[in-house]
């Protein structure tokens, strides 16, 4: 049952089941779908297939994530031949190659090419026009609409190509009687409203933003960062890179030389406070305002209470930065972090405030408690807890006055 309207949640795409012969599911084909109701012609195919493919990889869906099967997925001309295609893993999708395609000697060649990579291949409502020939060698799936063929003619393209290994898709099968109908043709694979209609899929959308700083913060937290990669990473990304110059001159590291490249912001912030900003533009892209203080406020307060018990006060911060994910993005922390290749000992502290940090997590989040019921604690150290907890209030609010017109200019 579609849902997620109710939860702030937005239209991702909609999903049809594809059945084996033992009504077990074999793929899920995913339909661009939008919130005003247009279709992938109305806004352009290219689009379309850029949309579906960002959000099946990048939003968090319970509905999604449920299916472990491929997706296929319908791509236009421009984006097979582009020269990046698709960011998604070859054995996570079928790329579906639809008629109004020209199967011109370089969509061929783009083909033979992305098969040799992994990628599979489905000729989609396939009307067996003998100008798809040369495509039909590299392709797994042949999607045959049953409504726009006869089943005597079916069955003689079906004798014609019984030599390849090819998987036969039967669509728009709406009746019992039609698909015992095709599997005597030797068809194993099913699709239609017999089966089951288009379903909306709703889920949280991350921010563009915070998908190009978890790209950077994976990079960052290697074991030995590439400065090259990094400085690329930051390049690539005009908006932040313009906030990381305007933090770097900012008074937060005093009065220094102007910044004449993205390797002086780098060397100034350093590696740990670099991480820090970049988690900080990342995670306050999409966040909602009254969120925002409180975030800032437990990381700071994490990073005070980290160096008091000598520690490290900048991996504090991060940790307490991470914590607040699902505040200010709305979405499940545990999908957030799935996409952070963070250590272990960073992982646990966050999820389950193990070890010494996820502590000083932990102590943080009581003190919040306490001064959220306006409660002082029994305890010295409680009281000593909310002091701390004060000065981070003070120190969140001064980043706060330097993030404000970064976030508002820059967006």
């Amino acid at each position: 049952m579609p849902q997620g309207k109710n939860n702030g949640e937005s239209l991702l795409f909609a999903s049809q089941p594809i059945f084996d012969h033992k009504d077990r599911i074999h793929g899920i084909e995913l339909l661009y779908r939008n919130e005003s109701g247009q279709g992938a012609l109305d806004i352009g195919e290219g689009l379309a297939t850029a949309e579906v493919v960002y959000h099946l990889s990048t939003a968090i869906t319970r509905k999604a994530n449920t299916f472990r099967v491929p997706a296929f997925v319908n791509v236009s001309e421009d984006i097979l031949l582009s020269r990046h295609f698709l960011p998604v893993p070859p054995k996570q999708v079928i790329i579906e190659l639809v008629e109004r395609i020209s199967p011109t000697h370089a969509v061929i060649e783009a083909v033979r090419r992305l098969k040799n990579q992994g990628y599979r291949f489905a000729l989609d409502d396939f009307a067996f026009s003998e100008e798809w020939s040369d495509l039909l060698p590299l392709a797994s799936y042949i999607k045959v609409d049953i409504s726009t063929l006869p089943p005597a003619a079916v069955k003689l393209h079906r004798r014609k190509l019984s030599h390849l290994p090819l998987k036969w898709i039967a669509e728009r099968v709406e009746t019992r009687e039609e698909h015992d109908a095709y599997r005597k043709l030797g068809f194993t694979l099913f699709q239609g409203y017999f089966y089951a209609r288009p379903i909306p899929v709703y889920g949280k959308k991350i921010p563009a933003s915070t998908l190009r700083a978890t790209v950077l913060l994976n990079a960052l937290h290697q074991p030995d960062p590439d400065m090259g990669e990094v400085i690329s990473l930051i390049q690539s990304d005009p908006n932040l890179a313009l906030k990381l110059t305007r933090v770097a001159n900012s008074v937060f590291y005093g009065q220094h030389v102007p910044i004449s490249s993205l390797r002086d912001i780098v060397n100034r912030l350093g590696l740990r406070q670099l991480t820090n900003w970049v988690a900080l533009f990342g995670l306050l892209g999409g966040a909602r305002s009254e969120h925002v203080g409180l975030a800032l406020t437990r990381a700071k307060a994490c990073e005070l209470l980290a160096q008091h018990d000598q520690m490290n006060g900048h991996d504090a911060y991060f940790i307490g930065l991470l914590s607040t994910t699902d505040l200010l993005l709305g979405v499940s922390i545990h999908e957030f972090l799935a996409r952070l290749k963070l250590n272990h000992s960073t992982n646990d502290a966050i999820l389950h405030r193990k070890g010494a940090y996820g502590s000083i997590l932990q102590r943080i989040e009581g003190t919040e408690r306490n001064y959220a019921m306006g409660q002082s604690g029994s305890s010295s150290e409680d009281v000593s807890l909310l002091t701390l907890y004060h000065r981070a209030q003070h120190a969140a609010f001064e980043v706060l006055s330097l993030l404000t017109p970064l976030m508002t200019r820059h967006a």
